[in-house]
């Protein structure tokens, strides 16, 4: 019997991490994506899946065991895994269905705001933003008088981004109240809801890591890069525009305490993970965790700063292999990536590299940006992930130092700058 590997949706950087290694121990690939998605990817690049089923609904875990049996896929995958932040409750729920009744619960990735939730009730009780939990963007507009401005609504469900918009005042929200009714979630389905969370000042972090029967192990700590964007109508958005990495070989103790519990409080004993937090007054406060390998390139930086093999180690523990021993071979000390998106941001980072001799330009994946309709299933892959020019990566001795030179290139006075608020050095 051949051994299957199964990966519900396309990875939105153009890596396939979980491909290569799958097809190096000896698996049969196939990726389940909607068909516009697959054409889409196709104009860039060579998908190197063995079988692409094409259904209309990944989210949708009967759907895609159904789509695979159409295509002729008969034995059941060993190993099902999420290329996609939208598609990891999928994952999980054919993971299950797969495993059968006796096999007891298997985990299923919270939302957003079922992990607050969680979060809340456990104890001790780690920091996080105030929030509130609403079913529609109507719903928000009706509370107006009763939230706490300045704030940032979130959906629950969504990825990269996508329909997360802050709010300075009152007489702002129905801007953006507006953009929210526009806006549809990856594959053109709605939003299952939204939190509304009081704004925090400080730097914001990610860490990377793995978790095997419940033991979790940090690879990497990075520090984001916020890139804000205000519309005409003032309305401001956000762009989680880079990252820098270090090793997490000697992790802060209130970051490793906050790895471990959310772990715990989730109950999330297997597989990749990343969790997102921000620093204010020195104190973590999470904001959302995911259950997967990190977009945006990230595996690369683990790998470069920590000579791990991120999507390695995660197959193999998800193969029921068990956590191999981790050998951090530090090959930088720290090492950012920063998508740029306007020419001038293109221009600056080609003048400071030729200037510095130091870094590169990589090359984009080069989606087009067609012109869709809001309600099209690729409108939030084209306004979230289309129009890259180049990532702009930069490795170095100082994290700081990078920092500094991401902040000179994006032209801005901070990057914990939200729209007119300036957060203190």
């Amino acid at each position: 019997m051949r051994k299957i590997f199964l990966q519900i949706g396309a990875t939105r950087d153009g890596q396939n991490p979980y491909c290569a290694v799958a097809k190096r121990e000896g698996y049969f690939t196939v990726l389940a994506e909607m068909g516009d998605f697959v054409d889409y990817q196709s104009l860039s690049q060579t998908l190197p899946f063995d079988l692409i089923v094409r259904l209309d609904r990944p989210e949708n875990p009967w759907d895609v065991l159904q789509a695979c049996l159409h295509a002729g896929l008969l034995e059941h995958p060993q190993v099902v895994l999420a290329g996609f932040e939208a598609y990891n409750a999928s994952a999980g729920r054919v993971r299950e269905i797969l495993a059968g009744p006796d096999a007891g619960p298997c985990f299923i990735p919270p939302d957003k705001y079922a992990q607050r939730m969680a979060l809340r009730k456990a104890w001790p009780r780690f920091p996080q933003p105030e929030f509130r939990f609403f079913a529609s963007p109507l719903s928000i507009r009706d509370a107006r008088e009763a939230l706490l401005y300045p704030c940032v609504i979130k959906p629950v469900d969504g990825g990269g981004g996508l329909g997360v918009w802050m709010v300075e005042e009152a007489s702002q929200l129905d801007t953006v109240i507006n953009k929210l009714v526009d806006t549809m979630n990856y594959g053109g389905r709605g939003f299952s809801g939204y939190i509304v969370e009081s704004w925090l000042c400080g730097d914001e972090y990610s860490l990377q890591g793995v978790v095997d029967n419940g033991h979790a192990v940090a690879l990497t700590c990075c520090q984001k890069v916020i890139e804000h964007h205000s519309d005409a109508d003032g309305s401001i958005s956000f762009y989680e525009s880079g990252h820098v990495a270090m090793a997490a070989q000697q992790l802060p103790a209130a970051f490793a305490s906050l790895m471990s519990f959310c772990c715990e409080t989730f109950g999330y004993r297997q597989g990749a993970f990343h969790i997102d937090f921000i620093v204010v007054n020195g104190e973590p406060h999470f904001l959302e965790m995911g259950f997967r390998l990190s977009g945006m390139g990230v595996v690369n930086l683990v790998e470069e700063v920590t000579g791990i093999n991120w999507a390695d180690v995660a197959f193999q523990i998800e193969a029921g292999h068990g956590m191999p021993e981790l050998h951090f071979n530090q090959q930088a000390s720290a090492v950012g990536r920063l998508r740029l998106r306007q020419p001038l941001q293109y221009h600056q980072a080609e003048s400071w590299i030729a200037q510095q001799q130091r870094g590169q330009l990589l090359p984009p994946l080069n989606l087009p940006a067609l012109e869709v309709s809001p309600r099209s299933s690729l409108y939030a892959d084209l306004t979230r992930h289309a129009g890259i020019l180049a990532t702009f990566r930069l490795p170095g001795n100082s994290r700081d130092d990078i920092l500094a030179t991401f902040h000179q290139i994006l032209a801005v006075p901070s990057f914990t700058t939200r729209g007119d608020l300036l957060c203190a050095e």
